[in-house]
């Protein structure tokens, strides 16, 4: 199909991949830091936070990508399609511990890595859940 030609395709799943990435690694450094020492809690969650700015900006960059292809492709730039929907989720969950002022329990290592991990099946129910289990265009069984 010529849609699928598109460079704002592949742009949009560049960024949206590194963004996975940046997320992955903020998932290790959080299981990192709960599984080691005390000591190593908040240096780490420092870390988590550096690649966690990054992410989040790549991941909203990314929807923004897709949301123009989808609009010179079909013509809206929304479907409400489930994917569409857990990529939105995913980056407000990601989005919470970005405000540290806002939300002060997660300035506590313990607590900022315990989210982080939680955080993390947002993104496997946006990777994984939403491409085999749920309908839709970025379904594989839908």
């Amino acid at each position: 199909m010529p849609v699928l030609r598109s460079p704002l395709l592949s742009l949009h799943v560049s960024v949206i991949m590194l963004a996975y990435a940046l997320l992955s690694l903020t998932f290790v450094c959080s299981l990192m830091a709960l599984v080691s020492q005390r000591e190593t809690a908040a240096p780490l969650m420092l870390l988590g936070r550096v690649m966690l700015y990054p992410a989040v900006a790549l991941l909203a960059i990314g929807i923004f990508i897709g949301a123009v292809w989808a609009n010179i492709s079909w013509g809206c730039y929304w479907n409400w399609d489930p994917k569409e929907v857990w990529a939105l989720i995913t980056l407000m969950v990601y989005a919470i511990p970005l405000h540290g002022r806002s939300v002060p329990a997660l300035q506590r290592p313990l607590l900022f890595h315990l989210f982080v991990c939680g955080a993390f099946a947002s993104l496997l129910m946006t990777y994984f859940g939403v491409n085999y289990l749920m309908g839709g265009m970025h379904s594989y069984y839908g």
